[in-house]
């Protein structure tokens, strides 16, 4: 399995990004990290060879950067692990038994909790949609349905083919991930009906906050 996560000029979140990814209870898994801008190479962890870097000698922009590492991806099962995201322990665990018990291609995360730091929303999807950051998939259907070259949104039609084609099976994230808000995030939140505010005191493991490019 290979989980793939895509940084730029984010050197204060790639350490809690990794640190989830070492704490998963499924550990027969890579983290692949592709960088350009700021060089990260002293934040990998010395004595993990499960982590991976390849520094890109140009910027890409999203849709064809996740491209770039699924086709070098080590594992049959690709897992999106977003450099300002949070996943708890259990997640790949999760993941990849709701793929082997329903036997789709692609699976994610319709509902989830979001955090600036400060305050919390809970984010209410449908059923048939699944947040980008969320989504793990088998590569062989990835290799037929590859994203498009965008550098917003390029999750939106990957998701769309695999539920037109039966291909695609959500859940609730409960307390097994959580995303992040901050004026660097690459799409921007715009909280509408599928939104709510939570009340203060809801607990849960919160990033820094800290201002940072696009990815």
């Amino acid at each position: 399995m290979t989980c793939l996560c895509l940084t730029k000029n984010r050197r204060q979140w790639l350490p809690q990004a990794i640190a989830c990814f070492e704490r998963q209870t499924h550990q027969n898994a890579e983290l692949l990290i592709l960088a350009d801008g700021e060089d990260v190479q002293d934040l990998l962890p010395a004595d993990d060879p499960r982590v991976r870097l390849i520094h890109l000698e140009r910027s890409l922009n999203v849709g064809d950067k996740r491209n770039f590492g699924c086709e070098r991806a080590a594992g049959d099962v690709i897992a999106h692990w977003d450099d300002d995201d949070h996943s708890g322990p259990e997640r790949l665990a999760d993941q990849l038994r709701r793929l082997d018990e329903s036997g789709k291609s692609v699976t994610g995360f319709h509902s989830m909790r979001f955090t600036d730091g400060t305050q919390w929303w809970q984010y209410k999807g449908a059923i048939d949609y699944a947040l980008g950051t969320s989504l793990v998939y088998r590569r062989e259907w990835w290799r037929a349905n590859r994203f498009k070259s965008v550098q917003i949104g390029e999750d939106n039609q990957f998701v769309r083919n695999a539920h037109a084609r039966r291909q695609f099976v959500s859940a609730d994230a409960g307390l097994l991930m959580h995303a992040t808000i901050h004026p660097g995030n690459t799409s921007r939140r715009n909280f509408g009906s599928s939104w709510k505010k939570l009340p203060n005191g809801v607990s849960g493991n919160v990033f820094s906050h800290h201002p940072q490019q696009d990815r």
